[in-house]
């Protein structure tokens, strides 16, 4: 069969992504004897209402592996899950529909939720059709699905048996903003330009000192002041024992801690109950008193208009000596960017901290790719403050499957055969005081849902973890917990870590920067295989901009992979290849001995999930070894040698560049007489075969 004059890009690759979907080419085979490669790939939150060539960049990666690793002959299990439960979806909703979940109903706003995480999973599945990822469909889930709910609360459950979650009231982590609990996972830092502000306090008792100074970024916690501190070597506040916090007029001690730096401000330092993690570890150490002046309900508005305030009262009374604009790292919520507070409340933990060591020696256990990547695992462990915070206040999220008696406090837990389930609208009997039960409203944090996708998607050993860097503390992280917790075991033997996708001025791709292309519009452009050349770029572990002369280069490769093809197939009208050839001819020798090496080195990239390089060294060989060499030198010989030599070259092109190039690659290959996917042939072994 000899190809077209030219290659209809969008019409062919339409027809293949039919075909791949009606013969079922990506389906798990349950009942196969083959090995099986199984792939715990990230879920992504469906509230995506704009995908970007960052997601491109993202979730290709696994695909370009899963795709050789089915041609080496493997029974590849890769599922396709979403995500859609949890604070993400909520804050998608509520700004899209400009909602105050607080002014509606829990089933209403839930509805609202599923409504668009419906419409996110649809988005989803048409992109990654249109790119051609090679998901099974028929293995799809949903972390708000009753199965996973059950995993989830069985989860907690096991753990709760365990003891290894318990409930508390602390200081917790809190974004007024989305009014929930934080875990430390959920912060990051942003820098912030503010003012320093001198704040006149007063000594008591002592004649030495007529005022004091105190330095902070936060007057508005001043009401809560609870001690000043001052380094133990700093020979200035000494003989000072108590102080009077001014406007307010109350007495506090003065106490010393070595970790103050007297050459911060002022050297003395204002405490709160509280401010930030350091006056947590004071007020617990020093068992100082308890000043909270905000709350669940307070809003970031009502925070920063108690700034201006206690500012202005300071001024008017002469108390604000003076403020120095600075610089600093503000912890803030990675969901809004909203600065953290820390509030009392009652929350569900899991123990983390007397167990680092254990998860250390997990992290040891994984295979890295890249490797240096592990050191960022390590960091976050051995940094770790706090538990891992795992209640929320919302509504759109898996539900715990507790009761609380009020007659003597104890706590109900559901029974494993009645999962899942949804305390608010069970109702719970306490057996020993006979009274009604109350529910638990809070629901899961996400990450105690997605951090059970191994089990999740089946009992299959799971071979790769595929997902980006800044998850690393999250996701990939809390699976490993979990892992160990429930089974004493890893969750899968290795991860492969990529980076972000940037534009082309270097920033991060994101909506809040609109700094996006539409990848729609770019496949309707140039055509899936293209964009996938351009993502196959991308080296493990870093950044990689979204370049449009990457994806031309994509095209051109398309079209000359095309056009060589063609002319060979001109050539090779009527002929019959023959599987015993052996080259003679000094040429057919060495464009052979360069395939060889081409497969091997091709070979050894992929198994180390180095598909860029991998792309690299196709590239070189394609390009220069057989376009401008071989096929030139062709054009004035093409005896049987030369013409097995054609073909031969060809189908073993096509195979290696089938992970990256899926379209284009079947199309050549149903032209040279095939009748099963090349996404089902035999990877090219070093031995040069049809």
């Amino acid at each position: 069969m000899i190809l077209a004059e030219t290659y209809d890009i969008q019409k062919r690759e339409n027809h293949w992504q039919k075909y791949w979907q009606k013969n079922k080419i990506y389906q798990f085979q349950p009942k196969s004897e083959k090995s099986v490669f199984s792939v715990d790939t990230p879920p992504p939150y469906v509230s995506a209402e704009h995908l970007h060539v960052g997601h491109i960049m993202s979730y290709a990666q696994a695909e370009f592996i899963v795709r050789f690793k089915r041609m080496q002959g493997f029974n590849v299990f890769y599922p396709m899950g979403f995500d859609d439960n949890g604070l993400p979806t909520e804050r998608f909703v509520e700004k899209k529909y400009k909602l105050d979940k607080s002014k509606v109903s829990r089933q209403d706003f839930i509805k609202l939720c599923l409504k668009e995480t419906k419409t996110g999973a649809q988005n989803y599945k048409k992109l990654w059709h249109l790119l051609g990822i090679s998901i099974d469909w028929s293995q799809t889930y949903s972390t708000i699905d009753d199965r996973c709910r059950k995993i989830s609360q069985k989860s907690f459950l096991d753990l709760f048996k365990k003891n290894l979650v318990y409930r508390a009231e602390q200081p917790t982590m809190w974004c007024p903003a989305c009014q929930t609990a934080l875990a430390q996972a959920d912060l990051e830092d942003k820098q912030e330009r503010t003012y320093l502000n001198y704040i006149k306090f007063f000594p008591v008792g002592n004649a030495d000192l007529r005022s004091l100074q105190i330095a902070t970024t936060r007057p508005e916690l001043l009401e809560a002041c609870v001690a000043l501190f001052y380094n133990p070597q700093d020979q200035r506040y000494q003989n000072l024992k108590t102080a009077k916090v001014p406007i307010f007029n109350f007495e506090v001690p003065v106490l010393t801690d070595k970790n103050v730096d007297p050459k911060f401000g002022t050297g003395l330092i204002m405490v709160c109950a509280w401010g930030d993690t350091e006056d947590i570890r004071k007020w617990q150490e020093h068992k100082l008193e308890t000043r909270p002046i905000f709350t669940e309900k307070t809003k970031p508005e009502e925070i920063l208009k108690k700034r201006q305030d206690i500012l202005e009262k300071l001024k008017q009374k002469n108390l604000l000596i003076k403020q120095e604009q600075i610089t600093h790292a503000l912890n803030v919520h990675e969901r809004c960017e909203t600065p953290v507070e820390f509030v009392l409340t009652k929350q569900w933990f899991i123990k983390i901290l007397e167990n680092k060591n254990d998860l250390l020696k997990r992290g040891e256990e994984l295979k890295w790719f890249p490797e240096f990547m592990k050191r960022r695992y390590f960091d976050w462990v051995k940094n770790l403050k706090w538990d891992w915070c795992i209640s929320r206040q919302r509504y759109y999220g898996v539900p715990f499957p507790v009761w609380y008696c009020q007659n003597c406090g104890g706590i109900i837990l559901a029974e494993n055969k009645n999962l899942p389930v949804d305390p608010t609208e069970t109702k719970k009997i306490c057996k020993k005081c006979k009274k009604l039960a109350l529910p638990e409203t809070d629901v899961m944090d996400t990450w105690a849902t997605s951090s059970m996708t191994p089990e999740i998607i089946g009992k299959f050993p799971k071979t790769l973890r595929p997902q980006a860097f800044e998850i690393i503390r999250t996701w990939l992280f809390y699976t490993i917990v979990k892992a160990h917790y429930h089974h004493n075991s890893l969750p899968f033997r290795d991860v492969m870590i990529s980076g972000h996708g940037l534009d082309e001025q270097g920033r991060k791709i994101s909506k809040r920067l609109g700094n996006y292309e539409d990848p729609q519009k770019i496949i309707t452009e140039y055509g899936a295989d293209a964009l996938r050349y351009w993502a196959t770029g991308a080296r493990l572990g870093q950044n990689m901009r979204y370049s449009e002369k990457e994806v031309q280069k994509g095209k051109r490769t398309v079209i000359k992979l095309f056009n060589a093809s063609r002319f060979v197939l001109i050539n090779l009208k009527d002929f019959k290849p023959n599987k015993n050839f052996k080259p003679q001819n000094p040429a057919d020798k060495a464009i052979f001995e360069k395939l060889q090496e081409t497969i091997k080195q091709a070979t050894d990239y992929f198994e180390k999930y180095e598909y860029s390089k991998a792309r690299d060294i196709i590239d070189k060989f394609f390009w220069h070894e057989f376009c401008s060499k071989y096929i030139e030198l062709s054009k004035n010989r093409l005896d049987q040698d030369n013409k097995n030599c054609l073909y031969f070259c060809l189908i073993n092109i096509l195979k290696l560049y089938g992970p990256i190039l899926p379209f284009i690659t079947e199309e050549i290959w149903h032209k040279l007489g095939n009748k099963k996917s090349i996404h089902l042939s035999q990877w090219p072994g070093i031995k040069i075969t049809n």
